[in-house]
Parts: structure tokens; sequence; C-alpha cells
């Protein structure tokens, strides 16, 4: 599109110092894993604040840009509506779950399917859950494709072949990530993703020619909370999904467990719900502002890409791909090694070879990476070929679809002890085949209406928007049913009987923090790192001052560069400070 620069050597040149630092994160992190693996998660000792970061990290990849701001650029403050709806779903979760979670002392729902209900359910938990990760993290890989075919612009890179090279470099990525120190790479990572985006709110938003500027040009139907075909119906059958997939999702149950204490696991939560009413408005008005900017955008998918190009100067593009695309292979690489692990544990190791050695597993555990990183590629390439939905209704018949069978047992598994594993079962099984018959379904009759459905409005609401919302309430429904049936008219054993008791025991028992050993911080080499950013920032800065002679171009590179040292600086002074970590 005109007016639109694309990467440019220095960009790429920060792309290539960014990966490398990331690489050496990793490797400098890992001499700290076999020290501080009970600091990290089984000691229970990481700030709550760290936790924090690191859980919104995870929720965090390309995704979330491409998927609002497309609503964004469409129908305008819809997006933030929409995404808004996380927030009291974590504070009521909060005080709900949060403790019950802390308690139980379970790193994710196959330990927690296990010790509730019975070691055969979890064969039916790990296999009815694979589905909605595949589709979701191939979701995440087309979004982060968006951004290279955007920023990089060349004839031969269509979206198939970015789509591949994009799940390539997470596959290769999640060999290195697989030992990494997770909450210090997201930690990093998340510096990079909030200057980024903070750049990109002011550039855009000086673009735009100022909020009073945006405000008298913008339609005249963005400011409406909700915006057609997203109505009241959808929204309030939104609610209820968000509102299972937070207080029952897999990495926050995680977070809970990593923390010190009950308290810090519900400051967890709630500073991430601060975080999720504060930084979308940042985050997702730049694609507000690009209907204003550049209204002929033939895909709204490209819409934050677009801007973020116009606005930004050479150097900081480079920053703002890095910030992006890192945050997907983070994302990602920890899905695969998650999904490998369950794969290869939960079921090679239990029910194929019970006897496998351990460097047996280990080469399982690397082959199941590649197959479902390819299995993830491959979905992929077949999203961009689904026309007339964007990324946030995929995204939400895929949660629509299997989302119920998963979550529901769980919270009902935890909040109601006459739930036994006979309803568990029926209830998963019930709404899988609900949510997967509905979804094959909705594919079919959108294929036989193809036509129809592009130039018919409400044909187009109804097999979109309104058959999700109704698949909603329809597929919670059959799980809660099958989740009441079934433990009406199965019996529990004695020994689930009480094993049921000794599990709602412990929910009674509040968590009581064992002190950590005595840790080696990492974050003095991390601070030093960071400022090796800021340090390449300032050269990047002072190369396109002299090959870029372009008002402004300098001050925001060089802005960047100081923030990075200064933050840098900041980090190594104090974790020198409190190098060591004794809690005792």
């Amino acid at each position: 599109m005109e007016g639109i620069k694309h990467l440019e050597g220095f960009d790429f040149a920060v792309l290539a110092g960014y990966f490398v630092i990331i690489i050496l994160i990793g490797t400098y992190s890992a001499r700290y894993i076999k020290h501080a693996k009970d600091y990290f998660v089984a000691g229970a000792d990481i700030p709550w604040w760290l936790a924090a970061i690191s859980l919104w990290m995870a929720g965090f990849s390309a995704l979330a840009f491409v998927m609002y701001s497309e609503i964004g650029y469409k129908y305008g403050f819809t997006a933030l509506t929409l995404y808004w709806v996380s927030v009291p779903a974590m504070i009521i979760g909060a005080y709900l779950f949060v403790g019950k979670w802390r308690r139980a002392k379970m790193m994710s729902p196959i330990g927690f399917v296990e010790a509730r209900f019975s070691p055969a359910l979890r064969q039916v938990f790990v296999w009815t859950g694979f589905p909605l990760r595949f589709i979701d993290n191939s979701i995440k890989i087309y979004a982060t494709a968006i951004f290279v075919v955007a920023a990089i612009s060349n004839e031969s890179l269509d979206m198939s072949r970015a789509i591949w090279i994009t799940g390539l470099v997470i596959i290769a990525f999640s060999f290195l990530g697989g030992q990494w120190s997770v909450i210090v790479t997201d930690f990093v990572q998340f510096i990079i993703k909030v200057l980024a985006v903070v750049f990109i709110f002011f550039v855009s938003l000086r673009e735009v020619g100022g909020l009073g500027n945006f405000f008298r040009k913008m339609p005249v139907d963005f400011s409406t909370p909700l915006h057609s075909p997203y109505d009241p119906y959808q929204y309030l059958t939104w609610i209820v999904l968000v509102f299972f997939s937070v207080n029952a999702g897999w990495s926050m149950i995680q977070k809970y467990n990593c923390v010190r204490s009950e308290a810090d696991a519900r400051k967890v939560i709630l500073g991430v719900a601060i975080w999720n009413f504060f930084l979308p408005i940042i985050m997702f008005t730049p694609a507000m502002f690009a209907r204003v900017v550049l209204p002929d955008i033939p895909n709204a998918r490209f819409s934050y890409a677009y801007i973020s190009l116009k606005a930004l100067p050479v150097g900081m593009m480079g920053v703002m791909i890095a910030a992006l695309l890192s945050a997907t292979l983070s994302t990602l690489s920890n899905e695969y090694t998650m999904l490998s692990s369950v794969f290869t544990n939960d079921f090679y190791a239990r029910k194929i070879k019970k006897s496998a050695s351990q460097s047996h597993l280990i080469a399982v555990g690397r082959l199941s990476v590649i197959l479902i990183g390819l299995i993830t590629t491959v979905l992929a390439v077949i999203l961009q070929h689904i026309q007339g939905m964007n990324l946030f209704d995929i995204m939400v018949k895929a949660f629509t679809a299997f989302a119920p069978a998963i979550m529901a047992p769980l919270l009902g598994g935890i909040l109601i002890k006459s739930i036994n594993s006979r309803g568990a079962l029926t209830g998963i099984i019930a709404g899988f085949i609900s949510g997967s018959v509905l979804l094959t379904l909705n594919m079919v009759l959108l294929g036989a209406y193809r036509e129809q459905f592009v130039s018919n409005p409400q044909l187009n609401y109804w097999l979109n928007q309104g058959w999700s919302s109704t698949s909603i309430i329809i597929n919670f429904g059959v799980t809660i049913g099958g989740l009441w049936l079934g433990s009406v008219l199965g019996k529990t054993s004695e020994e689930e009987k009480q094993r049921t008791e000794e599990f709602f025991r412990r929910l009674k028992t509040p968590y009581i923090h064992e002190c950590a050993a005595r840790v080696k911080s990492p974050f003095p080499a991390i601070g030093v790192i960071v400022m090796i950013m800021g340090a390449g920032m300032t050269a990047v800065s002072l190369g396109v001052k002299y090959l870029y002679p372009i008002p402004g171009w300098f001050a925001v590179n060089m802005t960047a560069a100081a923030i990075l040292l200064a933050i840098g600086l900041g980090i190594w002074l104090v974790s020198r400070e409190n190098g060591i970590k004794d809690e005792g």
C-alpha cells in the first residue's frame, strides 16, 4: 500500500540481534534451571508480579493483535468491549477459584483429573484436549505470518510460504526453548513488547493528528460498544465462554502453583486483570486510527501491521516485528513442549512402552514436537482458505466446539463433591461429541451456502456469530447434563469416595508456604543483557540518523535505546542488591 514502509537492513539487524540475545538468555538461564527449578516451580517461590507478567505474556501472541485489531479497524470500540470480558471473569475467579487451585497443588488439568477422579479418565482428557490446542495454535501461526508478509512485502513470499517459514522456525525454536527458564524469557519479552506497543500507540496517534482529529473523522458508529454483527446475545454467551476459559486455563493453574501463597496467587490474576483493562487501550486503538489514516486496507487483518509500518521509523520497525514474532515463538514453544510432554508421559510411557528408558522417552518427545508442529502448521495453511470469517470468529468456533467438554468438568470437579469419575467421563464425551457434530455441521453449511453467506447479512450472522452463540449454550448444557446424569447413575467406588474426601479436605486446608533454599538470582545477568539491547539500539539509532536524515526518526530510536538502557541498569542494580534469595 502507498505510504507503507517495509523492513530494511537495520530492521533485519535488530531482528537478528534480538534472537541472538534470546538464545543467550536461554543458554544463561539453563545454568540456573538445575539449581532454581524449585525456586521457579516446585518451590513455589516466584514473586507474584513476575508470575503475572509470564501469565499475561502467555495470552498475547501476534494473534491478539491481529484478531482484535481486525475488529477494531472494522467496528471500532467493539474490540475493547469484547476483550474486556476477561476482566470481570478474572476478578470473580480470584475470589472463587484461585484459593482452591492453590490448595489443590495441581500443576495442570491432567494431574487434577487423575487426583480428583481417576487415572483412567486421564487418557480421555488427554485426547479430547488436543484438538482445541491444535486449532488455537494454528491460528497463532497464521496471525504471525500476517505480520511477516506485511513487513517483508516480497512477491515471492505469499501467505502459504510465510506460514510454513513461521511454523518451521517455531518447531526449531521449540528444541531450544524446551529447557529454558520460561519466566525469565517472558520477562525480557514483556519489556520489548510493551516498549514496542507504547511507541506504536504514540506514533500512530501522531499520524492520525491527535485524538480530537480521530474522533472527528472516525466512522459515526465507531463508538458503539457492540457493533453488528456482535449483538448482546453473542456477547452474553461470549461472557460464559471466557469465564470458563479464564478460570480453567492450564496456564492459570500453573502460575497459581508457582507463587508463594494464596494471597500472591490472587495478586497474580488481579494484576493480569488490571493490565487487561488498561493495556488493550494502547494496543488496539492504533488499528482504529488506521481506519482514518489508511481507510482502504483491502484486508483488515493487516491493519495493525500497516499502521505500524507506516508510522514507525526504520529500526523501530524491527523492534515491533521482533516483539510480536518472539511472543508467538515463546507461546508456541511452551505449547509444543507441553503437548509433547502430555503425549510422551501421559500416553506413550503409560500405554505403548511402559519400560521405556529416559533417553528413549526424550527421543519420542523430540519427534512428537516435530509432529505436533507440522500438524499445527498444516492447519494454519488451511485457515487462509476460510472465507467470510475473521480470526475472532474462527477462534470462537474452535473454543465453542471443544472448550465446554474440557473446562466444565474441571470447574465442576473443584466446586462440587458429588460429581464422580463416571459423571466426569460422561460429561467430557457428551460435550466433545456435541461440539464436534455442531462444528462439522456448521462447516458443511458454510460450504453449501458459500455464495449466499458473503452477500446475505442475515444468513452470514446465523451461520457465524449466531451459530457460535447457540453452540456455546448447547455444548455447555450437554456437558453439564452429562456431568449430572453420569454422577447420578454411576456408582462411586469406596476407593474413589476416599480419594474425593481427601481431595476436598485438602481444599479446606490453607496453603502453607515452605521456605525456599538460598538461590542466586539470574537477574543481574538479565539486566546486563537488556543494557546490551539498549546499546544495540543506540548503534542502530546512529546508523539511521546518518543514512536516513528524516526528522524524528533518530529521536524515536534513541528514546527506545535510552529506555532499554535505563531498565537494564535498574534491573542490574536492584537484583545485585537482592541477588541471594532467602525467604526463610
